[in-house]
């Protein structure tokens, strides 16, 4: 079953359906997703269900065959198998959120310590400045999805901004396409890596407000983010020569 909208081709599907698999590879080559504790989620642009990964698989295994469309409620539409039941909360985002086509989440260890001593990432330089002003910090005990309080709390909370620390609970990152989200997501866990090195040794030094945006600016444009991941699909290409065969 296909719910997606009528103006959406079976050969844009079908790309968005690809590009879903090369980004549950390019995280897990930043050991992003590893095991059942992560999601990557992506929608056709304007479409009332998204598309994810079937609960029990890893990051790094999951296939074409192994997605699955669901509709906001986190129902599987078609095919076996069930999804990870906390994906409704993502299911309110892309409701709330027009321009929302792609969501991560993920309990890696250097976002899951910076949120733990309740930081955001900061622009210390320019790769981190990728989400200045646009992260917001949020104490969350994995329940959103069960709990309507909690839910509409986490949909205000993001606002229009395009990620959340979870205090206690990682971080999730939304972006206008898988590309966008993915890259956006491997190289925040990185830069809040560093952060955390530089918080350790010292007081930090940031950017100043018009370089930071600047900075931010720049890493939105297709070009920045675009050229990261043709870099990384070629990488998982190299890899897994056969992964579409």
């Amino acid at each position: 079953m296909n719910t997606s909208s009528p103006e959406h081709s079976a050969e844009t599907l079908e790309q968005l359906k690809k590009n879903l698999v090369y980004g549950y590879r390019i995280l897990a080559r930043y050991g992003i997703g590893l095991g059942l504790l992560a999601h990557l989620t992506a929608r056709l642009p304007g479409a009332q269900t998204f598309w994810s990964y079937k609960w029990g698989d890893s990051f790094e295994d999951v296939t074409v065959d192994g997605l699955r469309e669901c509709d906001f409620q986190g129902n599987v539409l078609s095919g076996d198998g069930t999804v990870n039941a906390s994906l409704k909360i993502e299911g309110m985002l892309y409701a709330a959120r027009p321009d929302i086509n792609a969501i991560t989440h993920h309990h890696a260890d250097n976002c899951l310590a910076l949120g733990a001593i309740g930081q955001v990432l900061q622009p210390f330089e320019r790769s981190a400045a990728r989400l200045y002003e646009d992260m917001v910090l949020l104490q969350d005990y994995d329940n959103a999805h069960i709990d309507p309080l909690m839910a509409k709390a986490f949909v205000d909370a993001l606002g229009q901004r395009n990620a959340v620390m979870m205090q206690h609970h990682g971080i999730m990152v939304c972006g206008r396409n898988v590309q966008e989200a993915v890259v956006v997501t491997k190289e925040v866990e990185i830069s809040a890596g560093v952060q955390l090195k530089a918080m350790a040794a010292g007081a930090l030094r940031l950017l100043p407000h018009a370089e930071a945006i600047r900075a931010r600016e720049h890493k939105k444009t297709e070009r920045s983010y675009m050229g990261v991941w043709n870099y990384e699909v070629g990488k998982i290409n190299q890899s897994t020569p056969n992964l579409f065969n």
